[in-house]
């Protein structure tokens, strides 16, 4: 990592390159920008800039590179889920690459087993705990406790599914960290399967909250963890992130790990939003809550650190990556298939409306029709009862959702932040299981809402999408899934709303687009910097333009790592590009190509058929 600062010069200006401001309708371009003290305080043509500033000035030559604000995650958990999986191991259905190592995808439940054996075995002190994380059912079949003791042994195991909203423990973890029937209340106990010692949604946040608390609280791991995320961040252009609904787990641990990585890192800012896990795992009463959120940031904010005042992060129903989604329609083909509210709605109601009658911005986890549709109905009685001029109410995730109901969200002012990845990852596998391939091509079909003008911002709910917001921008811009098909192309967004979502949009989010997210006089001087500009290449090669580096608040480090997400494979395949490894050819191909030159049907068993035989 290098870094460029203008140290006590007063000024800087950048020039030479596509200067994009992410101001108004359409790309709007600016010869210069300058800043001074960490601001923005001019933007236009260059001559005016060199003329009208008095004092010393250090000019930056972009050398046609692209300038763009910098870029903004608007929803995910950087030390509660991020770190904690960035420190240990994967086993998941698609190739991760991770700053410190590619791990290749796995299917099968055989190659599944064999892949958490092989971790077990590698690891030399037997007693420490080992957590795997990428489980799923849809591709990795049931997993039993028997399955799991038979492969991890004596070594305590946790596995946290793909979704981080369920873990499977083997018996020497339940041993070792007392989980034993009797932790749990009434309710809870049916979101758990003890003869499994699975534990999902808020059995899961008793678990994980109670009784694991001194692993996932280790702070030498989530150091470990949150040093790798600095440099995945930097990697990806990311400037700032916000974590709606912190801390995950223990206040105290999470906070003094993020302290320490952003203030060594000193390249992006963490914004902070309370919400239902830690309320609910404390059991504090409204009023406390709200006394406890109006109190951490006078407590708490440092210059890397921000807690968000008049915010409430809150629950609707299941992930979508443990099909625990409310459907308005049953599961298709999947007889294991459960919806789950995670709040029922009664509850749930209850929450929203004593956040909205304090003048809250409320932010919403929600994946399924269904729950879309009972939160649009909770939104308009809190209207009719309480009736509110911008109140932002934004639903995030928003896996399945119709054009009727885009309506509604659009007339009752309902904002979006959206994970484009579920589309990308699930809709192939979910047209066999699940949802069908109706509702599976149909997810985050994000044209619904920019055509309403409804706000929409990409996030990566870190990770169950790569950090990485040019890849969201792809996904949302070219409705590309794992196959490399491209499904419901009507449903693509411009190439301008898909980057509106990763800076302006994303910003506007969670009530900072004074701030940051676009390049205009007074907001922070924070960009960054492209190999190539987005809005002049074909759509389909925005996830590979390089990350040159960025400017955080006045200071530019350069990029002298490499690209980090869920790319490569093994076998150096780029998934997200639609290609997969064929062993008869002996190179990566794209499954549709290669079926239209071979002849065979263009489907996944036809292609594993031709190149494994």
């Amino acid at each position: 990592m290098k870094e460029i600062s203008p140290g006590k010069l007063e000024q800087t200006l950048y020039y030479g390159g596509d200067i994009i401001t992410m101001e108004g309708d359409q790309p709007t371009y600016v010869e210069a920008v300058m800043e001074r003290n960490g601001k923005i305080i001019y933007a236009g043509p260059k001559a005016s800039a060199v003329n009208n500033f008095a004092g010393k000035t250090i000019k930056v030559d972009l050398k046609g590179k692209t300038l763009l604000p910098g870029f903004i995650e608007p929803h995910a958990h950087p030390v509660g889920i991020g770190a904690i999986i960035l420190a240990n191991d994967i086993v998941a259905p698609h190739a991760w690459r991770m700053p410190q190592k590619t791990y290749p995808g796995v299917t099968g439940k055989d190659n599944y087993l064999k892949a958490v054996k092989a971790i077990i075995d590698a690891k030399q002190d037997k007693s420490k705990t080992v957590l795997i994380w990428g489980y799923h059912k849809s591709w990795h079949g049931d997993l039993t406790l028997k399955d799991l003791n038979k492969v991890t042994g004596d070594v305590p195991t946790i596995i946290w599914q793909r979704s981080t909203h369920e873990i499977y423990l083997n018996s020497a973890a339940a041993k070792k960290y007392d989980v034993r029937k009797g932790i749990l209340s009434k309710e809870d106990e049916e979101q758990a399967d003890w003869d499994n010692l699975h534990f999902w949604e808020r059995a899961y946040q008793v678990v994980k909250g109670n009784k694991l608390i001194s692993f996932f609280g280790d702070r030498e791991m989530l150091k470990r963890g949150i040093d790798r995320m600095s440099t995945m961040m930097l990697q990806n252009g990311l400037t700032a992130m916000m974590e709606p609904g912190f801390p995950t787990g223990s206040f105290e641990d999470e906070y003094s790990v993020l302290q320490y990585g952003t203030e060594k890192a000193r390249s992006y800012t963490v914004y902070l939003m309370s919400g239902f896990p830690e309320q609910f795992v404390k059991k504090m009463g409204n009023d406390a809550y709200k006394k406890h959120i109006e109190e951490l940031p006078g407590k708490y904010n440092t210059d890397y650190i921000k807690f968000l005042p008049n915010q409430y992060k809150t629950f609707a129903d299941g992930a979508i990556y443990s099909l625990a989604l409310e459907l308005r329609e049953p599961f298709y083909n999947c007889s294991n298939c459960k919806a789950e509210w995670i709040i029922p709605p009664k509850e749930g109601e209850a929450i929203f409306n004593y956040w909205w009658d304090q003048g809250y911005k409320i932010h919403i986890h929600i994946t399924g029709d269904k729950a879309f549709e009972t939160y649009l109905d909770i939104v308009k009685r809190a209207m009719k009862r309480h009736p509110r001029k911008d109140h932002r109410t934004t639903f995030h995730h928003v896996g399945l959702f119709d054009a009727s109901q885009a309506q509604r969200a659009a007339d009752l002012g309902v904002e979006i932040s959206a994970n484009p990845y579920y589309l990308w990852a699930l809709a192939e596998k979910y047209s066999e299981t699940g949802l069908g391939k109706e509702r599976a091509e149909n997810m985050v079909a994000l044209k619904e809402f920019t055509q309403r003008n409804i706000p929409v911002s990409l996030h990566s709910d870190f990770a169950m999408a790569p950090a990485e917001p040019l890849m969201l921008a792809w996904v949302a811009a070219t409705r590309t899934v794992d196959s490399g098909r491209v499904v419901k192309p009507e449903e693509r967004i411009s190439v301008y709303d898909a980057i509106k979502g990763i800076t302006i949009t994303a910003a506007h989010t969670f009530e900072m687009e004074q701030q940051i997210g676009s390049i205009k006089v007074g907001k922070d001087a924070t960009f960054t910097l492209l190999e190539k500009n987005p809005f002049k290449i074909d759509p389909l090669e925005i996830k590979d333009i390089p990350v040159y580096g960025i400017v955080y608040k006045g200071k530019m480090i350069i990029n002298k790592g490499k690209l980090a997400g869920a790319d490569k494979d093994a076998n150096g395949c780029i998934g997200s590009a639609g290609y997969r490894w064929c062993a008869k050819t002996g190179q990566c191909e794209r499954p549709w190509e290669l079926a239209k030159k071979e002849k065979f049907d263009n489907t996944r068993e036809a292609f594993d058929q031709f190149c494994n035989n």
